[in-house]
């Protein structure tokens, strides 16, 4: 199914992948790319290529010029159903640039080679003669499925897990930063277009095409986590993997986004544990079976509701072996204190998780959970993640004090 959708006829004529600014490739327009093109310049063949209607971003091709954009795309070019490319007040606008364009020659270049780490390119030769003459980008987002119903229509609808009202507490922030998936579009899926091999916890890939909704399960590295830095690098078992800055993470959950996901471990010392417990990353799939495209993020599987367990643990003894006092005054030196008032909110925040340990629920709520005590703990002005979510927890760490 992947490859008829994605190459059609066409996959035995790839000159060459690219996946973008990851390992050693950077942008198609790089010279290392120069000799796959007839003018032996790829920013000048990318041009022309697009002039020539044969730029393609998920099945669509990029406007050759400023009249087609306007005959064609009037309502802007979209991808994913959402306008990458506009013209609004006289300037032409790209969602990924950080400034507007003059031209649409300009704006349209800029789309072409301004995408995002991680996503792959492919460099098409149909003519024959050894040159690149069609340029087909994927551009995917990524989601988390909790639930997969089959329509008797013989499509099929994908919900992402939500959260409860038992979450809307006034310190949380934004737990996703879109609404895919989710019964606000109730988007359906051609059967012909939905990997059978998707269960329910798999993090899978989507994408709009002239074909539909195309879904597929993202390639999943699975073992246990050893360590990891927020925005720089992921590894598990004894490899390392690389993070791809700007891609798109919006409708996963906050907490099972590689940073933020990697932040809460770390914490909790839940990393490379003794314990036979194991974590899933995700990515991007590539035509190159030997290279990964860019890390979706973290679930944790089965042992969700185990690294919960060690999470509340952990913060019950700081609790425990912290004293009580408003000013002080009754403490003897040397020991740690915090005020009444703070001490009751960290409280509240472990019962709470234990409330939800209770309870069933789908495996990426626990972590949510965790990832909730690790900001109750460290505060959420330090995590860029929740910081940028909106998330307002001074922290109990930052509140202990010792006499």
């Amino acid at each position: 199914m992947t490859d008829q959708l994605y190459y059609g006829k066409n996959k035995d004529k790839i000159l060459c992948t690219v996946l973008i600014n990851m390992d050693s490739d950077g942008k198609i327009i790089d010279e290392q790319y120069n000799k796959y093109f007839k003018s032996n310049n790829s920013a000048e063949g990318v041009k022309e290529i697009i002039k020539n209607n044969k730029f393609f971003i998920n099945g669509y091709p990029i406007p050759g010029t400023e009249s087609e954009f306007k005959t064609k795309t009037p309502e802007g070019y979209l991808i994913n159903k959402k306008v990458w490319l506009s013209f609004i007040n006289g300037k032409y606008h790209t969602m990924l640039s950080r400034t507007d364009f003059d031209t649409y020659d300009e704006a349209s270049f800029a789309l072409a080679t301004g995408f995002i780490a991680g996503l792959e390119v492919r460099l098409f030769d149909l003519d024959g003669d050894k040159f690149v003459d069609h340029i087909e980008m994927d551009y995917v987002e990524s989601v988390i499925i909790n639930e997969i119903i089959k329509n008797q229509d013989g499509t099929v609808t994908l919900y992402r897990s939500e959260l409860a009202s038992d979450f809307d507490w006034k310190n949380d922030g934004r737990k996703f930063d879109g609404d895919s998936f989710t019964k606000k579009w109730n988007e359906k899926i051609d059967l012909k277009n939905f990997d059978s091999s998707i269960n329910r916890g798999d993090m899978v890939l989507f994408m709009f095409r002239p074909e539909g909704w195309i879904i597929t399960r993202a390639k999943e590295v699975k073992g246990k986590l050893v360590d990891g830095a927020d925005h720089k690098f992921y590894q598990i078992g004894d490899k390392k993997f690389g993070d791809a800055m700007r891609f798109s993470r919006d409708n996963i959950i906050i907490s099972n986004r590689c940073g933020e996901y990697i932040n809460a471990q770390k914490y909790f010392n839940l990393m490379n544990m003794k314990d036979d417990s194991e974590v899933s990353l995700w990515f991007i799939n590539s035509l190159d079976k030997n290279r990964y495209g860019a890390p979706c993020g973290f679930t944790s599987g089965k042992f969700a509701k185990l690294f919960l367990l060690k999470a509340i643990e952990v913060s019950k003894k700081k609790l425990d072996s912290t004293l009580v006092s408003d000013d002080g005054s009754s403490i003897e030196k040397g020991k740690k204190y915090v005020s009444r008032a703070d001490h009751e909110k960290f409280k509240n925040l472990i019962m709470r998780a234990e409330k939800i340990c209770d309870t069933y629920y789908p495996n990426e709520i626990y972590d949510y959970c965790v990832y909730l005590l690790y900001l109750g703990n460290f505060g959420s002005q330090s995590d860029i993640g929740a910081k940028f979510a909106g998330f307002n927890y001074e922290g109990f760490d930052n509140k202990i004090q010792i006499k």
